[in-house]
């Protein structure tokens, strides 16, 4: 009875702790960012809105990053009610990544126009708050500390060619002083620093560039290869030369960005645009890394989620009215923590509508998706159609943003809570556990009743 009994407890053990890494192996939350509508420029404009009609349709959805993803079309009926023609600079700002900025997703029209827009990159904030996004409007080069605009460095460019068969690494040493020199390099994987000696390296298993580039005064260098890791073995099993050019920082910059991103991405992004970001990331890290930089840092900008603003112009006639269109791809906040199926969070700032001279009348529509067809939650009140749809309408804006969430199910019952808590602990042994502990519960009632009555009285 006693390894019987033993027998029961390894298996509850081993299925409440063998688990913990699968448990881990696909996340159970994922962050989506805040949507938002257009916003005038300037504070004074006198256009208002008449009209507008929110639609997100998660119909044809796809998983975008572990969670869902559907069309947000804001379409505006918009007025001039001045005698004067009013040329209005408007914004529509979002949050994304350089990489996941596509030319083709979003959509934006006049009257059925599309209209062209200038990419205006922000800071890795993602707040949506006017005077933010108002100073990120800019096509002012950023002003750093460590280097200017227009100045020029030594552009050194190693061309490394291993023997056949041989795979080396190749090691760069060379000393600087922070306050005289920065430094910047490109195909490097290994960085050490000792005071003012520095030592770059990188794995070459068929002939690589590399290239490193220098800001003030000048630098020396000493290159060996290696076999090993460890840098220890030294090997003559490789060539190289060095070629030596000056270079301007700006163009070296914009171009260093093109040819490390999609050029087709990049083509709504101007030179000063592209500049600015860099520029203003290589100056942060020579700050706080006595001045150098490895690729590595900078290349990260293209996925920092930050907010990327859209500038574009809209014509209105004297006393016209026009019809202003914006489509785009949304993602929302996955949540799986507690329930049984994720839950799929989104949010729409309504705050830039404010900031026209008036605006009445939203309509709001919500598409599902087949796999969330059901609101559990809404920050407006909502009525679900029998086609599946929701709906609301609204004389003025609400006081609070927009905000809502889909699930599987018409709601979270204390089962679905109870099984998405097993889900979260076991993850995908949760079937097995399903089937495993009933099993395990039986025969452990079964060992009770047998040995109480094996017990005498």
């Amino acid at each position: 009875m006693k390894r019987f009994m033993s027998g029961i407890l390894c298996t509850a053990v081993l299925l409440s702790t063998s688990t913990v890494g699968l448990a881990n192996s696909g996340p159970v939350y994922w962050q989506g960012y805040p949507s938002t509508g257009i916003m005038s420029i300037q504070k004074n404009s006198p256009i208002t809105v008449e009209h507008e009609d929110l639609v997100f349709d998660f119909s044809d959805y796809h998983d975008s990053f572990y969670t869902v993803s559907g069309r947000v079309t804001a379409a505006y009926r918009m007025t001039n009610p001045a005698r004067e023609a009013q040329s209005v600079q408007m914004a529509f700002p979002f949050v994304g990544s350089i990489n996941s900025l596509s030319a083709g997703d979003i959509v934006i029209t006049a009257d059925d126009e599309t209209l062209p827009y200038e990419v205006y990159i922000g800071d890795a904030n993602t707040r949506f708050e006017f005077d933010d996004i108002v100073n990120t409007v800019t096509n002012e080069p950023y002003s750093a500390e460590n280097f200017s605009e227009n100045e020029t460095g030594r552009l050194y460019t190693i061309h490394v060619e291993p023997a056949t068969g041989q795979e080396i690494n190749l090691a760069v040493d060379f000393s600087f002083d922070a306050e005289k020199t920065k430094v910047f390099t490109g195909g490097f994987n290994r960085y050490e620093r000792d005071g003012q000696s520095t030592r770059i390296a990188s794995w070459c298993r068929k002939p690589e560039v590399l290239e490193v580039f220098v800001l003030g005064r000048d630098i020396e260098f000493d290159i060996n290869a290696y076999t090993d890791g460890e840098l220890s073995q030294k090997t003559g099993l490789f060539s190289y030369r060095v070629e030596k050019q000056d270079a301007a920082l700006k163009p070296y910059l914009i171009k260093y960005a093109k040819k490390r991103t999609n050029a087709v991405d990049t083509d709504p992004i101007s030179d000063v645009q592209l500049y600015n970001l860099y520029a203003a990331a290589l100056d942060n890290h020579f700050n706080k890394h006595a001045g150098f930089c490895p690729e590595d840092e900078l290349m990260r900008q293209r996925e920092q989620e930050r907010v990327i603003t859209l500038v574009y112009t809209v014509e209105f006639p004297p006393e016209s009215r026009k019809n202003v269109c914006v489509g785009f791809t949304a993602a929302g906040t996955m949540d799986g923590r507690q329930t049984t199926k994720p839950l799929y969070s989104f949010r729409y700032i309504l705050n830039p509508a404010k900031n026209w001279a008036g605006f009445k009348d939203l309509n709001v529509e919500i598409i599902p998706p087949p796999e969330a067809p059901y609101v559990i939650e809404s920050s407006i009140a909502l009525t679900r159609e029998e086609s599946g749809v929701y709906r609301a309408a609204l004389e003025h804006l609400p006081e609070d943003d927009l905000s809502f969430t889909l699930y599987a199910f018409e709601k979270i019952t204390l089962l679905d809570r109870m099984v998405g808590s097993v889900q979260r602990r076991f993850g995908y042994l949760t079937v097995v556990v399903g089937a495993v502990l009933p099993l395990v519960a039986a025969a452990f009632v079964a060992a009770v009743v047998i040995r109480r009555k094996k017990t005498p009285l």
